[in-house]
């Protein structure tokens, strides 16, 4: 080959221009012998020298740098992101909890509470947030939650109230009355605590237990089984544990007394809780007597001239005195 046929084909050889048979024969060429290489050397380096020139005139070094500065700061933002991302990890569990925290304090707040109320004479029956049923004697009140929440379903009761307790084993169900708490285990019992001295509860059926502080006023705990009552005494912190007059304990539920040779304490007790009366026992020889009979929808004056007939029984009104329930005050009677 001349040499102007050889120099024009190793330039495009260089620059990647022939054809593979084109690039075939110059690669034959050049490993013939040392001055082909030598000039094919030569020629390499005055294509690269060309190639730099060319560069040189076409890029703009100030526009270079730029973009070279552009690159730089979009990788320190990069680095910097990296390890915002990294610091956010570390921060998001404590962030969350405190969502949390936040949105269940909210969340309690916003469980307002609920009042029930059962005036004289009437027997109110109302379904908690749980299912569970409850019935409320005369003159009573029931306070609950919306929504039960947290490890126990606590409710206050001031007065009596009948309960058919949901099952929950892991929710106990707790009844605040008075000075005292019934601790419940899906049951069926009657509390009683109109009286700021006595509070009394009855075990239908299930198992309860009732926290009172004793003598030494130490938390103490007693265990009912079905079909016995305890009493317990705010004032002395003793209970008396004995078995249950059912049917007369929980009678009210169906709107009537139900004696049961019952004595004329208790008798009068069940009297006073439905109908706001307190009896005031001036005869201490009258406490030996017991009473049966049922009522139910007779008038209090009925009811008082029936045990004035049956054991010559006197009843006085002396005045009235103010109710468990700061509304209607309650009538007293003296019996001699």
């Amino acid at each position: 080959m001349e040499v102007s046929e050889i120099e024009s084909l190793l330039v495009r050889y260089f620059n990647e221009e022939l054809s593979p048979s084109e690039a075939e024969k110059v690669s034959s060429w050049m490993a013939e012998n040392d001055e082909n290489r030598k000039t094919a050397e030569h020629i390499y380096y005055m294509v690269l020298a060309s190639e730099a020139e060319r560069m040189h005139r076409e890029v703009d070094p100030s526009e270079a740098l730029r973009k070279v500065r552009r690159r730089i700061r979009i990788e320190q933002w990069r680095r910097t992101m990296r390890r915002l991302e990294r610091v956010a990890a570390v921060l998001l569990l404590p962030f969350v909890a405190l969502t949390f925290y936040l949105v269940s304090q909210n969340i309690e707040k916003s469980n307002s509470m609920v009042e029930i109320r059962s005036t004289t004479g009437m027997i109110s029956a109302v379904t908690l947030p749980d299912n569970t049923r409850v019935w409320l004697n005369s003159n009573s009140k029931l306070v609950y939650p919306t929504r039960f929440s947290g490890k126990e379903r606590r409710v206050r009761l001031c007065g009596e109230g009948y309960f058919e307790v949901t099952k929950d084993p892991k929710h106990k169900f707790v009844v605040e009355a008075k000075s005292t708490e019934v601790e419940v285990y899906g049951t069926e019992f009657n509390i009683e605590a109109y009286d700021e001295e006595y509070i009394c509860a009855t075990l239908v059926k299930g198992s309860i237990g009732m926290k009172y502080d004793d003598s030494r006023h130490m938390r103490q705990l007693v265990r009912l089984k079905p079909d016995q009552y305890v009493i317990y005494n705010s004032r002395t912190g003793a209970i008396y544990l004995d078995r249950a007059d059912v049917a007369g304990s929980i009678s009210w539920k169906d709107g009537k007394i139900v004696l049961d040779n019952t004595p004329l304490k208790n008798a009068l007790r069940m009297i006073g809780n439905k109908y706001n009366v307190t009896f005031i026992i001036k005869n201490p020889k009258l406490l030996e007597n017991t009473f049966t009979g049922t009522f139910s929808n007779q008038s209090l004056d009925v009811i008082l001239k029936y045990f004035s007939i049956s054991s010559k029984i006197d009843f006085n009104q002396i005045g009235l005195e103010d109710g468990n329930l700061e509304t209607n005050g309650r009538a007293v009677f003296e019996v001699y």
